[in-house]
This record gives structure tokens, C-alpha cells and sequence, in this order.
């Protein structure tokens, strides 16, 4: 059984590979064999085998040999977490950092996850932050709290900068500052994972294409769809129709 969650600037899926195309990403993947390593190539030809990876954001990316369940961590090229992931990485890859230095960690976290389901959501929650944060909860201004409240409760309303600094009661200059260190990802690219999000849940609840995309904000099914196999790399259709588990 699949599973999706998705829960600030990140998504996470575990479940069968999907049998993925060659494709890129614009944002950065973990990805992780929870049962058997795994081969990986860039050119379709020169495969490396492993049971972790960290792929960059916009690198051609060649999966074979998936065998059992996978887990895929997405988070925005641009955060605090791709620099901590960097990190923890080894550099025995020619385009990405294979056999993760917290690999044994990630497969029991998410093997524990996988057995759970939504139930053990919470604490594999906590467990990935940490490992993600470097061990310290972050702290974030009581004001950029309920800006990311108000984000939340309307994510088709995509409120622009000036609006939103207004409301937390900061220039936008200190407002944009505050809000990357509690979020890790500029407004802008939060705003729009909040959004696929919102249209993904829509989708799972029965909405077709055309209304979650509305609902989210989307000027179109096409634009939400692009923007969507932009960031992941397939379109939405396929993550969710293969997903019957999905948490904000």
C-alpha cells in the first residue's frame, strides 16, 4: 500500500517505484530502498547500485532494479534541508551522493512508517525534522506562525509579499528574512507547495483535475500540471491515483 505525506516544503512518497520514466526534478530527492538496493544511471547505460541517494534538483535520473518499496523524500532546492542533506551525504556519485551517511536511520524510520501508516505519522514526523534540522528544533516568530496559518487556511488566495508582511506587521525585507529561517524556502516557493498540496488532497477527496486545480489557486489543470511535473517529475495523476494515504 502507498502512502503520501506532505507537510511544509516537503512530500514524502513510500510505496512501489511508480516504474518512473526517465525524468528531473526541480526540487532535490532522497531516495531509499526500504527492502533492496537499488541501480541508478544518468545516461541509461552506466548504472550504479545503492540503497540511498541524494539527486540534485534538475538531474536526468534513470531508476532499474526497484525491487520491493521505495521511499522518495522531496524537499525545495532551495531550503535549509538540501544544505543539511548535503551534509550527510558521501561524494561517490558522478551526479548525486549515493549510500547516505543516515541511511540505516531512514530505512527504520520509514520502515516503521510504512508498517504504521498514518497512525506513526506523527513521530516519523518529528524523527525526519530532527534529522533534517540537525538535531534543534527550530524556532519561528510568533508573527510568521500566523502568517503561515493564514497561507495555510487559504492556499488559492496566494496573498503577495507586501500583503503578507502587512499582516505579520514587518517590512517586507525583514518579513522575507524571518520567514526563510522558520521555513527554510523563500515565500514565494512555500506558497507553492502549500498549493499542490491543497490541489493533491482536493484530488484524493474525488475533485477531477479541473476543480482542484481551481481550488488550489491554479489558473488552469495545464498550469498546475506543469508546475506539478516541474517539481516531481510525473504528473500528479499518477502519484495520486497510486497514493490512498495523504496527511498535511
Amino acid at each position: 500500500m502507498a502512502q503520501l505525506y506532505s507537510w511544509g516544503a516537503r512530500a514524502l512518497f513510500i510505496g512501489p517505484a511508480l516504474g518512473l520514466s526517465p525524468h528531473r526534478n526541480a526540487v532535490a530527492v532522497v531516495a531509499v530502498g526500504l527492502e533492496a538496493a537499488f541501480e541508478l544511471s544518468w545516461n541509461a547505460h552506466d548504472y550504479r547500485t545503492c540503497r540511498s541517494a541524494l539527486i540534485p534538483p534538475n538531474t536526468l535520473q534513470h531508476f532499474r532494479q526497484t525491487c520491493g518499496a521505495m521511499a522518495f523524500l522531496y524537499v525545495d532546492a532551495l531550503s535549509n534541508d538540501y544544505a543539511r542533506l548535503l551534509t550527510l551525504a558521501t561524494a561517490n556519485g558522478d551526479r548525486a551522493h549515493l549510500d547516505l551517511r543516515c541511511e540505516r536511520l531512514l530505512i527504520d524510520h520509514l520502515n516503521r512508517l510504512r508498517a504504521t501508516g498514518a497512525d506513526g505519522w506523527r513521530e516519523t514526523r518529528k524523527e525526519l525534522e530532527a534529522l533534517l534540522n540537525g538535531g534543534v528544533a527550530p524556532t519561528a516568530d510568533d508573527r510568521i506562525v500566523q502568517t503561515l496559518q493564514l497561507i495555510h487556511e487559504d492556499p488559492a488566495a496566494r496573498l503577495p509579499l507586501a500583503a503578507l508582511a502587512r499582516h505579520a506587521n514587518l517590512s517586507p525585507s525583514r518579513f522575507t528574512a524571518l520567514f526563510k529561517h522558520a521555513t527554510g524556502v523563500p515565500v514565494r516557493r512555500y506558497k507553492l507547495w502549500v498549493a499542490m498540496g491543497a490541489a493533491v488532497r482536493a484530488m484524493r477527496r474525488g475533485a477531477n483535475l479541473t476543480d482542484a486545480s481551481m481550488e488550489a489557486g491554479f489558473s488552469s489543470p495545464a498550469h498546475f500540471s506543469s508546475a506539478y511535473r516541474q517539481m516531481f517529475g510525473m504528473e500528479p495523476s499518477r502519484l495520486v491515483g497510486s497514493s490512498p494515504a495523504l496527511s498535511p
